[in-house]
């Protein structure tokens, strides 16, 4: 037995659709060059650690996270959560 949806589309969300779509297609038809891509990447690589160490516990805030990794600063107290940042970017 095919599937059979119950559903129908309004004109209100066929406009949302179409928006959404265009919004879409503005952003992919943006030039990206590598030095704004490797920024992304590097944006996502931060947040990335500090909430995967966050939910382990680690104490850090974002700020000190990417302090941690960019600048090899150190904050008193704080050793344990500065391992875990570096240990989770670079491995066992």
């Amino acid at each position: 037995m095919p599937f059979e949806p119950k559903y129908s589309i309004t004109s209100k969300v066929a406009t949302a659709l179409m928006r959404i779509e265009a919004a879409r297609q503005a952003v992919q038809d943006l030039p990206i060059t590598p030095s704004a891509l490797a920024t992304l990447r590097e944006t996502a690589r931060l947040y990335s650690t500090h909430y995967s160490t966050m939910i382990e516990g680690n104490r850090l805030t974002q700020e000190q996270v990417s302090k941690v990794i960019e600048e090899k600063h150190h904050f008193p107290g704080r050793e344990r959560d500065e391992k875990e940042v570096l240990g989770y970017l670079c491995g066992p």
